[in-house]
């Protein structure tokens, strides 16, 4: 049996697995769905560096996954049995609109992607085999873009409450009786907004 762990010693591996665990929380969460487990085993093992990664083998699957976890990337086979890869960001399109949708593809699919691309249902698609490399831009391009469009649904949120705000403030221009309270949530909900809108103009 080892000797004891000092308390500093504790504390390193306590604060070690802390920082882990926030790290494997900032990562962007990707949903991987293909019908061929060796296909999924390949891609978590090239992406789980750089992102949180959930795996489906099936449409049906990948829809019980995002109901349970929010999911900034969804990257599906074109080719699956009871429900194509076009098929399924159809549904993910209505139902989890702020995922950004990929679908991988052989040549004699491309017809189908391309229509779902036009129609708006897919950020890009890729042809099979894939340049890991490529891959693994493509994938942090699309988180970026999650992020974004996150960003600008929080900025539009905040101000339609922050104009309810103006709005009551003329209101009571004239009236002395606007309290501190008020005055200090009026001046942190200007602050997010701005934050919000230097992330949109960072990433722009």
């Amino acid at each position: 049996m080892g000797r004891p762990l000092l308390l500093e010693e504790l504390g390193n591996i306590i604060n070690a697995n802390r920082i882990q665990a926030m790290s494997e929380n900032n990562k962007p969460s990707l949903l991987i769905v293909d019908d061929e487990p060796d296909v999924l085993f390949s891609l978590v093992a090239l992406l789980r560096r750089d992102f949180q990664v959930f795996t489906a083998e099936s449409g049906a699957q990948a829809l019980e996954v995002l109901q349970q976890h929010p999911i900034h990337v969804i990257m599906t086979d074109q080719r699956m049995p009871s429900m194509t890869g076009v098929e399924l960001m159809s549904r993910v399109r209505t139902e989890f609109p702020e995922a950004i949708r990929i679908v991988f593809t052989g040549y004699a699919d491309i017809r189908a992607v391309v229509f779902a691309i036009n129609t708006g249902g897919l950020y890009r698609y890729l042809t099979k085999p894939w340049d890991p490399d490529e891959l693994v831009e493509l994938l942090k391009e699309a988180a970026a873009k999650h992020d974004e469009l996150v960003a600008q649904a929080q900025l539009h949120e905040s101000l339609s409450d922050y104009l309810d705000d103006a709005s009551q403030l003329i209101k009571v221009a004239d009236s002395s009786e606007l309290g501190v309270s008020f005055a200090e949530q009026f001046q942190l909900k200007t602050q997010r907004l701005r934050n919000y809108l230097s992330n949109i103009q960072g990433d722009s």
